[in-house]
């Protein structure tokens, strides 16, 4: 899936304050080792081996299928399974597809084929001339009985379903060079999964992710060999409307996300961080294992968030990482909106008697501010063009140009990194700061 983060890491050299990382949270996990090299197990349930993925959950209930007899049980607790009575021209059907994903939206069940989801996986010269023929989107009612079949002209690279609505979406590559492609979209929508139409104005998948819809766009990259290709981070988005696209510039890259398909990056071993809105997240710690374990995917199980590594899989409780984020990133966090970029701060802004504080370091990058720390009376100094302004932690009395100013509540230290005012700050660099109440976005201009 398309789900990767863009970090802008335009790293200022400042005090150990002013740099420190977001604080690490420690959570209670569970986790299951590979009983063999090429397979995973679950709560004793095989979830993948060498010949596929034979396990999903749907959205309500946990499915799995016997590889040698195609038998298909489900269970709501993994660990009660009953027999689900599917003809046996259904289960050929969904044993043949090359990756086959069930899921239950509304009222219907929806297989697809989900390898060309992962455009690491695209096959041969990135064209798709060759490799698996392309499969139809299946749809079945409450009993798995066969509705519907959607034969895709290109192969199928996503597959949504937003505000009782189902989208799918095609792609293809056209090759520019030996490691440049342009590929172009194309979304269909239904709103009973039989009748399909294309949405001839959205160019991008809407997928619903708390507040805001995260939108994501990549490029193909060769990084081993002519063969072997990734998704590179190129954008990344949040979607107010269909028409309303407004990109997230990350202080660090995100790299698990609450609420969505997760493909991961490579990242910090002992750590990920995790959003419900693609722009604010907690750094949560994984358990030791080993050097170089590293998170390849995570899946949400029910009320259940699992990571996958190259060792094992670990289980968090959802309620755990609710918790978390309720705490450290309350869902009335206001956004920060600057030069048409939101911004995503290590450390959520927060509301002081009516005023927005926000983390200086990152504030000040994007603004192209220079600084200076004095560690010793905590007192920071901006400098922009002809302007600047000074100011102390716990302090009101502020100076500009070496004036003296009062602001309504003085810069704090939070989680070590130092908050201060953003209108007082913004509108003495000589910005504007307006504030959209429905979208709790304050906008500087």
């Amino acid at each position: 899936m398309k789900k990767f983060m863009i970090g802008l890491l335009f790293i200022i050299l400042l005090s150990t304050t002013l740099s420190a990382n977001a604080e690490t949270v420690v959570l209670k996990s569970n986790y299951y080792d590979k009983p063999l090299d090429s397979c995973y197990e679950y709560h004793d349930v095989l979830v993948k081996s060498n010949d596929g993925i034979l396990f999903w959950w749907t959205g309500t209930e946990f499915i799995k299928c016997s590889l040698l007899d195609t038998k298909f049980t489900k269970s709501d607790d993994l660990v009660e399974w009953s027999d689900i009575d599917i003809s046996y021209d259904v289960r050929m059907k969904i044993s043949g597809l090359h990756r086959a994903n069930i899921k239950h939206y509304g009222d219907k069940y929806i297989v697809y084929n989900e390898i060309y989801f992962n455009p690491s996986l695209i096959i041969d010269k990135m064209e798709r001339i060759y490799g698996p023929i392309i499969k139809p989107i299946y749809t079945f009612d409450e009993n798995f009985n066969l509705v519907n079949e959607f034969q895709l002209d290109k192969p199928l690279t996503d597959f949504e379903y937003v505000d009782g609505v189902y989208y799918a979406e095609t792609q293809e590559y056209t090759k520019l060079g030996p490691q440049e492609y342009e590929s172009k979209n194309t979304i269909y929508y239904s709103y009973d999964a039989i009748d399909w139409q294309i949405d001839n104005e959205m160019s991008h998948m809407p997928q619903s992710n708390g507040r805001n819809t995260l939108v994501f766009q990549g490029k193909l990259t060769n990084y081993v060999n002519l063969s072997n290709y990734r998704f590179e981070v190129k954008d990344m988005f949040i979607e107010r409307n269909k028409s309303d696209l407004i990109k997230v510039v990350q202080e660090r890259p995100i790299t698990c996300y609450y609420k969505a398909k997760g493909e991961t990056q490579y990242d910090n071993v002992d750590t990920f961080r995790i959003s419900r809105d693609g722009v604010y997240s907690v750094d949560v710690a994984i358990p030791a294992d080993s050097d170089d374990e590293h998170i390849i995917i995570c899946d949400l199980w029910k009320d259940k968030l699992v990571l996958w590594t190259r060792n094992r899989l670990i289980e968090y409780d959802m309620a755990d990482i609710e918790d978390v984020l309720n705490e450290k990133c309350p869902s009335d966090t206001p956004y920060i909106e600057f030069n048409g970029n939101i911004l995503g701060f290590d450390v959520p802004p927060i509301i002081e008697d009516g005023s927005t504080l926000v983390p200086m370091r990152f504030l000040f990058e994007q603004m192209g501010a220079d600084v200076e720390w004095d560690s010793e009376t905590q007192t920071a100094t901006a400098m922009l063009d002809n302007k600047a302004v000074t100011f102390s932690i716990d302090n009101v009395n502020a100076r500009i140009n070496n004036k003296s100013a009062k602001m309504d509540v003085p810069a704090r230290l939070v989680n070590g990194k130092t908050m201060v005012p953003l209108r007082f700050l913004s509108e003495n660099m000589g910005y504007d700061v307006d504030w959209d109440a429905d979208s709790r976005t304050a906008i500087v201009r």
